[in-house]
């Protein structure tokens, strides 16, 4: 008689989602989008949404601040690789930075909300999930602290909150791995030999953030005989129950429109100033002023206003003086002697046609069996097309049809640099890029802006002129990838908002994309 089989272990992926979710109090199938930055913790988020039996409509956002060069083209690639390996529709934007250190933490942070906050509305999609967990929330406890924060801001990090896209319209963002450590989520991966890339930034010490992680922290444990942590969650969960009863004593007062009494703003109209009465404010003691002002322009914002800002305004409400104060990101604060008005940023006449001149942010990750959207307002699509043969190359200018069997697994668009060599199709060897456009007959205003595909540090369509030599079509040609440069529909244009945007669809059945552990 045979022993029994050892019972079988049930994968426990499609139920984490679920229990995830409704701690969070989200229905486990509400469409959310995820910020992807190819990292343990938002790749694990992205399998157990992958994965969940109860499984939401899913947009991964992957946003690349062009701060860390071949680095950032590497995360951004790992992405695309990851979410089409688990059929999860992805976009990657470039956000523009001024790599000065000052402020570079907090500035990143902004547009990286502002961006996603973009895209995951023009999806339809209402809901942002982060992959913050505990250790992130305590760091930002610290963080905040260091910094003197109010009692408002003193809590870690919320379980969910509201931010503002560029529009005003509003996005809610999630925390579903609060409850989860640091180091459980990597253990999980490690054992399910999931994959996950290292921001080298993350021990970049010229980062508050970093140094308290490494440094503050360690120390704290160390000093304490390894009571410290507990002591300072317990300390944060505590401040989080105390604000959260003052929030519940002010959470009704709200901006309103212009038209309106004292309702809430009117979500059809964005653009309309945001206003409450002064009364409302400065009837309220002057610790309870300023957090009920922190929370109103942050809401109406996106924003959140520094403590000598706030000490400012609360200054002014007590004095019964008025006043007009700059916010965070343009915005203004205006103090009338009845109401409180929030205005929106001006934009000067020229700025939408000085952004669709601007230079592109770097290199843009191309998207196979999908749509790539430029800066311009262009495309690039692809397709895979299986006529074996070096018959029937295309005719039209702006596509073209390449043999498949060398291509690499990512390719790359950028705009021409100064030093570009190119072999065009039939050519006997490569010539400068630039004599090549003048031969072809190109305006020199015109040259700049052309896409160029690329595979690794090679040149193999310069769009809508010429294909490359080495991957034209042979007698032994299989597959063809065919690529399409479209006109940009200015209406659509993403790089209005000063991004890039790729995107994959949910399925890709023409590409062998390996194992689901890249190398």
């Amino acid at each position: 008689m045979s022993s029994p089989r050892p019972p079988q272990l049930s994968d426990p992926w499609p139920q984490r989602w679920a229990g995830l979710a409704r701690a969070a109090g989200l229905r486990p199938t509400e469409p959310v989008a995820i910020a992807l930055s190819g990292g343990a913790d938002s790749i694990f988020l992205l399998h157990v949404l992958a994965r969940a039996q109860e499984r939401p409509r899913v947009l991964a956002i992957h946003v690349d601040h062009g701060l860390r060069g071949e680095s950032s083209r590497e995360d951004a690639a790992f992405c695309v690789r990851t979410a089409a390996r688990l059929q999860v529709p992805l976009s990657c934007l470039q956000v523009e930075l001024d790599p000065d250190p000052k402020g570079l933490e907090e500035r990143a942070r902004k547009a990286r909300y502002q961006a996603l906050a973009k895209e995951a509305k023009s999806n339809g999609i209402n809901l942002l999930l982060t992959g913050h967990h505990e250790d992130d929330a305590l760091e930002t406890l610290l963080q905040r602290w260091t910094r003197g924060s109010d009692l408002a801001g003193m809590p870690g990090l919320k379980r969910r909150y509201r931010i503002s896209g560029p529009k005003g319209e509003p996005l809610t963002v999630v925390r579903p791995l609060l409850p989860l450590r640091r180091e459980e989520v990597r253990q999980i991966l490690l054992e399910a030999q999931i994959e996950w890339r290292e921001d080298l930034s993350n021990q970049d010490q010229i980062f508050t953030r970093n140094r308290i992680r490494e440094g503050l922290l360690p120390a704290l444990d160390e000093a304490s005989e390894g009571v410290a942590l507990e002591g300072l969650r317990a300390f944060a969960a505590a401040v989080e129950s105390l604000e959260g009863e003052f929030a519940t004593s002010t959470a009704n007062i709200t901006w309103s429109s212009r038209g309106g009494g004292l309702g809430p703003v009117d979500p059809s109209d964005p653009s309309a100033p945001c206003r409450i009465e002064r009364a409302r404010i400065s009837n309220l003691a002057p610790p309870l002023q300023r957090r009920t002002l922190w929370r109103l322009i942050q809401e109406g914002s996106g924003g959140a206003p520094p403590r000598t800002l706030l000490d400012s305004i609360t200054k002014d409400l007590s004095r019964d003086l008025p006043g007009k104060h700059t916010l965070p990101g343009g915005w203004t604060l205006e103090l009338g002697q009845k109401d409180l008005v929030l205005l929106q940023p001006t934009q000067e006449a020229g700025d939408e046609a000085d952004a669709q001149k601007a230079a592109w942010p770097g290199t843009i990750p191309l998207v196979f069996d999908g749509i790539t959207h430029l800066p311009d307002g262009r495309k690039i699509t692809t397709c895979w097309v299986d006529t074996p043969g070096s018959q029937g190359h295309p005719v039209e200018k702006n596509q073209v049809e390449l043999d498949s069997r060398f291509l690499p697994e990512v390719l790359t668009i950028r705009l021409p640099q100064a030093g570009d060599r190119f072999q065009a199709l039939g050519a006997p060897g490569k010539r400068k890029l630039s004599r090549f456009l003048a031969d072809a007959g190109i305006a020199r205003e015109q040259r700049s802006q052309i896409p160029l595909v690329l595979a690794g540090e090679e040149i193999i369509w310069v769009a809508g002129v010429r294909p490359d030599d080495r991957h034209r079509l042979r007698g032994a040609t299989q597959k063809r990838l065919r690529l399409t440069l479209e006109p940009s529909d200015p209406a659509e244009s993403p790089h209005n908002q000063g991004q890039q945007r790729s995107e994959i669809p949910a399925v890709s059945p023409n590409i062998s994309l390996g194992s689901t552990n890249p190398d």
